[in-house]
C-alpha cells in the first residue's frame, strides 16, 4: 500500500520552529520516496512561517496540542493515511487519527515527552514512536514502561538521534558560493528559531552580539542565523533564503562584510553551512546533536528550559564547550574553539568521532515504508477497507 495523505502536526508557536523544520525534513524525504503523496501540516494561525510552508496548512487556534476539536476536525476532513505527532497531540487526536484509518507516529525529544507517548492512552493509538535524542542523553526505560510495551505488544521507541537534510557537496558549495564563503574558514553562530528570550532579551541579539566581538578579536567571518521568528529587522542586509540556492536571486544579501546576517534558511543550506564551517557557536536545542553528528567543534549554551540537561549530557561525553547564554561567555568558549593549546577543544572532534553514527532520517522512512509493507492491524483492517472502496 502507498500513503496517499500525509499529515504532519509538530509542535507550532512563536518561540520555536526546531518540530516544523524537522517535520519539514520529513515530509521532502517522503515525497522522493512517493512523489504522487498529498502532504498536509497543521500549524498554529500564529506562527508567521504558516506563509512559507510549501505544503497544504490547516490552520488551528492555538499549538496544536491545545486544540482538541480543531485538530480533530481536521483529522476528519484530511483522512490522512499516516499522521506523524512531532511532540504535540492530545490522545483524543491520536484516537482520532486511527478512527480514520491513519497509522499513527510519534516523535518525542526528551524524558517527558516520551513518558507522555508511553502513556496508555496514547501508546494504544501508536505504531511507531521515535526518540530524536541519542541514547545517551535519554533515561533507560522503567520496568512499567516495559511491562506495558509487552502487554499491548509495542516496540521500544528508538532513540535514532537528530533528524535533517543529509549534506550533499554540490549543495555544500552552491550555499558556500552564494555567500563568498570559504571552506573552514568561518564561524556559525544561532540562537535556534529567533523566538527565544533569556532574561527579557532576545537570545538572537546576544549570538549576535558574540559574533561582533568573535570577529573584533580574530577577524574570522561569521555568519548569523537570527531565525525565521526573530521579531525585528536584522541588523545586516535581510535574507529570507530559499531552498533554490540560485545566487542570483538573493541581490540584497552582504557577502562582503565579516557579519553575515541571515534571517531564516531552509535545513539543507543550514546542514551546508555548519558542515562547511571552522566551528560553531549554537543553543543547546536540535543543532547541538547536528554538529555532533557532523563532527563539528562547537560551543552552545542553553536558550530554553528542555536545553540544560541536553547540554549537560553531551558536555559530560566531552562532545561540546558549553556556554553561559551571554555575549562574552559565548565569545570566550568560541576562542577556545580555534585555540591549539586548549586540550579540551581539541578532543572534542574526536569524541565526537567515537560516537556511533546514525542517519536518523533514513530510520524514520524506513520505518514508514515498512508501516505500509506489513499487513494492517486487525483493528483497523475495517476501517482501512471502507476507506480504500471509498477513494
Amino acid at each position: 500500500m502507498t500513503p496517499k495523505n500525509v499529515l504532519f502536526i509538530p509542535v507550532s508557536s512563536p518561540s520555536g520552529i526546531g518540530e516544523y523544520m524537522r517535520s519539514l525534513v520529513i515530509a521532502k524525504a517522503l515525497l522522493l520516496q512517493w512523489p504522487k503523496i498529498n502532504i498536509h501540516f497543521i500549524l498554529n494561525s500564529q506562527v508567521d512561517y504558516t506563509k512559507d510552508c510549501p505544503y497544504t496548512v490547516h490552520t488551528c487556534q492555538n499549538s496544536p496540542t491545545k486544540d482538541i476539536k480543531g485538530v480533530n476536525n481536521i483529522i476528519k476532513t484530511v483522512q490522512p493515511d499516516l499522521a506523524i505527532f512531532d511532540a504535540s497531540g492530545r490522545a483524543a487526536h491520536f484516537k482520532q487519527a486511527k478512527a480514520v484509518g491513519a497509522k499513527v507516529a510519534f516523535i518525542s525529544q526528551h524524558n517527558k515527552k516520551r513518558n507522555r507517548g508511553l502513556k496508555i492512552n496514547r501508546l494504544l493509538f501508536t505504531d511507531i514512536h521515535w526518540v530524536v535524542q541519542p541514547s545517551y542523553c535519554m533515561k533507560p526505560l522503567n520496568s512499567l514502561q516495559k511491562a506495558k510495551l509487552r502487554l499491548f505488544n509495542k516496540k521500544e521507541p528508538k532513540n535514532i538521534g537528530p533528524v535533517f537534510d543529509p549534506n550533499n557537496k554540490k549543495n555544500q558549495q552552491a550555499v558556500l558560493k552564494q555567500f563568498s564563503l570559504i571552506e573552514e574558514n568561518y564561524f556559525v553562530f544561532n540562537a535556534g528559531s529567533g523566538g527565544h528570550l533569556i532574561e527579557g532579551k532576545l537570545a538572537a541579539d546576544i549570538y549576535y552580539q558574540a559574533a561582533q566581538a568573535f570577529n573584533l578579536k580574530t577577524q574570522i567571518k561569521c555568519v548569523v542565523i537570527f531565525g525565521s521568528n526573530y521579531p525585528k529587522n536584522i541588523p545586516e542586509a535581510l535574507l529570507d533564503y530559499s531552498s533554490t540556492l540560485d545566487p542570483t536571486e538573493n541581490k540584497d544579501a552582504n557577502n562582503t562584510s565579516n557579519i553575515i546576517a541571515i534571517k531564516n534558511i531552509d535545513n539543507a543550506a543550514f546542514i551546508a553551512l555548519i558542515s562547511a564551517a571552522q566551528g560553531c557557536v549554537i543553543s543547546a536545542g536540535d543543532t547541538i546533536l547536528q554538529c555532533i553528528a557532523l563532527h563539528k567543534p562547537c560551543t552552545a549554551a542553553p536558550v530554553s528550559s528542555d536545553q540544560p540537561v541536553r547540554l549537560t549530557h553531551c558536555q559530560n561525553k566531552k562532545l561540546v564547550l558549553p556556554a553561559k547564554p551571554t555575549p562574552e561567555d559565548l565569545t570566550k568558549q568560541a576562542l577556545r574553539l580555534i585555540d591549539e593549546k586548549d586540550e579540551l577543544s581539541q578532543t572534542l572532534v574526536k569524541h565526537m568521532a567515537q560516537q556511533a553514527p546514525i542517519d536518523g532520517l533514513a530510520i524514520i522512512i524506513e520505518d514508514i515504508i515498512s508501516l505500509f509493507t506489513k499487513a494492517p492491524d486487525k483493528a483497523n483492517e475495517k476501517t482501512l477497507n471502507k476507506r480504500n472502496n471509498t477513494k
